[in-house]
């Protein structure tokens, strides 16, 4: 297993917190994710590796953006 963490901007609210952490979640590689809106945060527990670009894009899909 690995953690991943990640600095993610545009979580406002719980609500956008917790769609973030379900769309990354539905990945099959993630086997759990904890999304942060007041630290904007995201750690990533991988079972299997995922390249960083798949991450950013569903992030970026979310309506989301990685800043680290």
């Amino acid at each position: 297993m690995k953690t991943l963490n990640l600095k993610v901007d545009g979580m406002k609210c719980g609500g956008c917190s917790a769609r973030l952490q379900r769309v990354l979640e539905a990945l099959p590689q993630v086997v759990s994710c904890k999304a942060d809106h007041v630290t904007k945060t995201v750690e990533l527990v991988l079972g299997e590796d995922l390249p960083l670009d798949a991450i950013v894009k569903a992030v970026e899909g979310a309506g989301f953006k990685v800043i680290e």
